[in-house]
């Protein structure tokens, strides 16, 4: 076991994060003791999910085994510079991230270009750490019954998050509504509506739910961080965007199925048994990507009723 703790810093969302776990998982493999993980304070409740990590609270001027970075902002970087250790090391996905202050402070800067893979692979294999643990997704723990929302009774539900961390982003909130009347009509009685916390986050998904009229359960701007977590890791299937309800959806083993826009889907999606995607067709005359609401309705039923 390390004398001293390994620390990670990664300042980014949710979905980051999640990718970032089997990184984490390498870093306290090698340590023998948990990983230290400074971040946004909003995402403890997701860390506290995570295997041998915690949350970092004060690190400047403490001894660290080594420092390991996961972004390119400068706020990341003199916080690596105030913590001590012979060992800092940044991993960014592209060479263009790379800042003159990053020269100074690290020891090490990986940024080969991130390409056509998939992000917690990439992060993986750029954490500079030898050891016996081999590559797996990403995985988190279950939540406490206690995060379960005041009053919550569905079960065997499908959770519909239509709305990712960028505006440009979004399908219709028609064509959601046509998806969602087809998957009630087809056997699934219970859909959860959620959405981020911003207006237009919260505005899109009251679209959906108004023209569904009290069909679904409408959550939208309504969870806290613990019970978006247990909505998402109690779905038994999890439908929406390139967002953080995808990535949280397979890290918990749920069945996910999500739809990429403009977003590199070989990034940000790898595919596996229970976890796929669909890849919008760009439309140059309406700059929109567009989706086939009979196709997604069908592979998200076969998925449903996929064991």
């Amino acid at each position: 076991m390390d004398r001293f703790p390994r620390l990670a810093i990664c300042h980014k969302q949710i979905g980051d994060l999640v990718l970032l776990e089997p990184a984490l998982a390498k870093l306290a493999a090698a340590s023998g003791r948990p990983v230290e993980l400074l971040t946004r304070s909003g995402h403890a409740p997701l860390i506290a999910l995570m295997a041998d990590v915690k949350m970092a609270s004060r690190t400047s001027f403490r001894i660290f085994r080594s420092v390991n970075v996961y972004d390119d902002s400068t706020k990341s970087a003199i916080r690596a510079l105030l913590a001590i250790s012979g060992s800092k090391s940044l991993v960014l996905r592209e060479r263009d991230e790379i800042k003159p202050l990053h020269r100074w402070v690290f020891s090490a800067v990986a940024a080969p270009g991130i390409a056509d893979h998939y992000l917690a692979r990439y992060c993986w294999d750029q954490t500079p750490e030898a050891g016996s643990l081999a590559y797996r997704h990403p995985q988190l723990n279950r939540p406490p019954e206690a995060w379960r929302p005041v009053g919550f009774e569905p079960e065997n539900y499908l959770l519909l998050n239509s709305t990712g961390g960028w505006k440009r982003n979004r399908w219709s909130s028609s064509s959601w509504i046509q998806v969602c009347e087809s998957l009630l009509a087809q056997g699934i009685k219970e859909i959860v509506l959620t959405s981020g916390a911003q207006d237009w986050q919260i505005e899109h998904a009251q679209r959906i739910a108004a023209g569904l009229s009290g069909k679904v359960t409408f959550l939208g701007g309504k969870t806290r961080m613990e019970e978006y977590l247990w909505l998402t890791a109690h779905a038994r299937l999890v439908l929406g965007i390139d967002g953080s309800a995808a990535h949280l959806g397979a890290a918990f083993g749920r069945k996910t199925y999500t739809l990429f826009f403009r977003s590199h889907s070989a990034t940000w999606h790898t595919a596996r048994p229970h976890s796929e995607a669909m890849i919008g067709k760009y439309n140059s005359t309406t700059r929109q990507c567009e989706f086939s609401v009979e196709a997604l309705t069908q592979e998200v039923l076969a998925l449903w009723s996929r064991v």
